[in-house]
């Protein structure tokens, strides 16, 4: 079902735009004991993605050092969440709903160390706690 008034530019932009909003918002060394994660709290460990709002907030923050400290993966997805709000404003400035496929060279650059360093992290964090 597609929602007629709505488009992908425009959901894309609300979404990115709002966590990064968001992030710039809360207070950065304040949030740094917090902790969101479910399966933190059913578990007590920490998940490949633990750290990344705290990160969020420290990068808003211009503070990279204590966003990797977080979580090594969020510069990765930061810069993803800046690149969708840029296209989808890029989009919605040209008139267009729909946003346009990523360059290939971009993507790739992008996908291989975000695989690699979310492997790492789930080697970390869950196979080395749980399985080794």
């Amino acid at each position: 079902m597609k929602w007629t008034g709505v488009n992908a530019a425009s959901i894309t932009a609300a979404i990115t735009g709002g966590a990064l909003v968001v992030s710039a918002i809360l207070p950065h060394g304040r949030v740094d004991g917090l902790k969101l994660c479910p399966l933190y709290h059913l578990t007590g460990h920490l998940c490949p993605f633990c750290g990344m709002t705290r990160g969020f907030v420290a990068i808003t923050h211009f503070d990279i050092s204590a966003a990797v400290d977080f979580n090594p993966g969020t510069p990765l997805i930061y810069a993803a969440f800046v690149y969708m709000l840029w296209a989808s404003f890029r989009a919605l400035q040209r008139g267009e709903t729909e946003l346009k496929p990523v360059n290939k060279g971009l993507y790739y650059g992008w996908i291989i160390p975000t695989i690699f360093v979310f492997s790492f992290m789930f080697y970390q964090r869950v196979i080395k706690i749980w399985l080794l």
